[in-house]
């Protein structure tokens, strides 16, 4: 967030974050450069083949396959085309690996890589490294995943689209990849399963294989934000492979935006800790109140921090203090004092280790509950989730919209906003939602950080108004 941080005491210091490890490589006119790299450090000793991941890969091979012979006369209408088993290599030392477009490989092409090779037809994948370390870091749906994600990129070929910009067919090919975990979710795999915690566990996999923060959407090679990416794959796993089709004449939205210079790169588009209550209050109030006509604005005196190891220092409630756990690691909304309260060292910590639009991200859901109390919001009482809960986090991803759209706080001389998004921030809403599951100790089996995000990215692709749709089923999140 440029002129945005978070919602700390003064002494807290900016800290920049570093470039993400994965980087892509692939463009159009490549021939066979990688499409997806390694996380770097992820994971330092080799890990094991288990017979497992050899049935993963097995099973995955066949359902894609599978899943592609009858979706693509759909879409296409033409025969699908195999890739064959002889073109689906396993990649190790010692390899032969058939050449691209003309191009001697070896397994140094490979190592740590996944890839299709556009026109000569075949997959290859590290089956000494990467592979095995995302089965083991990530589960073995993201094994799954890749391939699926690659072979978006086969359909691409066969639909003779592999001269497209590279950015969308990298987005295009992540949306084919979620159509396909939505047939495994909806119980039409062979054999493979989704089980709980596999879509959180695919959201953190494909985070590592973002581009490095401050890459420019037209720049050469470009694949993606890790917004961008999740995006997509929440498109094709939401609306199915027919949704993805139209990317190259209605191109999705692309946040990925660069670095306006030197200091901002430095400062990894992070604002001092200090600026962000006063700056995280007025974007709110700006917001909120274009959009809802009995918003009362907050000041910095309804915002209260505390030290949740300190339990002297405890905000009260409606008259009681809370217990720890009701308070450590948390940032929330008291509707009977009509205040807010957060754990400084927690969001200390999301400053420090995500990003300052991270910790923002948390502060402006209890925001969001704040105007579902003054509308009578469904659940919002009882914190239900599928009402309450998602609808904040959907009224967050519309303020993040205004945000990115540069309609909050103008300048009285020159109608500029006072703050923009900075490159990566969206990514830090994801890993913040993570975190803050994690956090307050929820089930991994609840995909918890997943269907977060699907709320916040309607509200931040179709707007505020969308939110009112999650004003009707409810379940307790407790």
């Amino acid at each position: 967030m440029r002129r945005l941080a978070i919602l700390f005491l003064a002494v807290l210091g900016a800290t920049a974050l570093g470039a993400p490890a994965a980087v892509a490589q692939q463009d159009a006119g490549s021939d066979g450069d990688p499409t997806i790299d390694a996380p770097s450090g992820a994971g330092d000793s080799t890990p094991k083949r288990t017979s497992d991941y050899r049935e993963t890969l097995k099973d995955a091979i066949a359902d894609i396959q599978l899943y592609w012979t009858d979706e693509f006369p759909v879409l296409y209408g033409d025969d699908y085309q195999p890739i064959p088993k002889n073109r689906i290599i396993a990649a190790h030392p010692g390899v032969k690996l058939p050449k691209c477009q003309g191009t001697k490989l070896t397994y140094d092409d490979a190592e740590d890589n996944a890839f299709y090779c556009y026109r000569s037809n075949f997959i290859a994948y590290d089956d000494v490294g990467l592979f095995p370390r995302l089965n083991r870091d990530f589960g073995r749906l993201a094994v799954a995943l890749v391939l699926a994600h690659e072979w978006g990129h086969a359909i691409e070929d066969r639909a003779q689209n592999a001269n497209q910009p590279t950015i969308l067919k990298e987005l295009q090919a992540d949306c084919f990849a979620g159509s396909w975990l939505a047939r495994i979710a909806n119980g039409d795999g062979e054999k493979l399963q989704l089980e709980g915690g596999n879509l959180d566990a695919a959201l953190a996999a494909m985070l590592n294989f973002r581009d490095p923060i401050g890459t420019a959407a037209d720049e050469e090679g470009a694949h993606g934000s890790g917004f961008d990416r999740t995006s997509a794959f929440q498109d094709g796993f939401d609306n199915g492979a027919e949704a993805c089709v139209p990317y190259y004449d209605t191109p999705p939205i692309i946040v990925e935006i660069p670095f306006t210079d030197e200091q901002d790169a430095a400062a990894g588009g992070n604002l001092p800790a200090e600026d962000v209550i006063p700056a995280t209050l007025d974007l709110l109030n700006d917001f909120y109140s274009q959009v809802e006509p009995a918003y009362a604005p907050k000041t910095l005196d309804d915002v209260y921090s505390y030290d949740a190891h300190d339990e002297k220092n405890f905000p009260s409630c409606g008259g009681v203090v809370p217990d720890v756990a009701e308070v450590d690691d948390r940032v929330f909304y008291c509707p009977d004092d009509g205040n807010f309260g957060f754990d400084e060292s927690y969001l200390q910590h999301v400053y420090d280790d995500i990003g300052d639009f991270g910790a923002m991200t948390l502060f402006a859901n209890p925001f969001a509950t704040y105007v579902q109390t003054i509308q009578g919001f469904p659940g919002v009482d009882t914190n239900e989730f599928e009402t309450a809960v998602l609808g904040a986090d959907c009224y967050t991803g519309g303020f993040a919209a205004a945000l990115y759209r540069g309609v909050l706080l103008p300048d009285a001389t020159t109608g500029e906003p006072t703050y923009t998004l900075s490159p990566g921030d969206l990514d830090e809403t994801i890993s913040a939602y993570a975190d803050y599951s994690q956090a307050r100790g929820l089930s991994k089996d609840l995909d918890v950080t997943f269907l977060r995000l699907r709320a916040f990215r309607d509200g931040f692709l179709n707007g505020y108004v969308t939110c009112s749709s999650y004003a009707s089923s409810a379940e307790s999140l407790g």
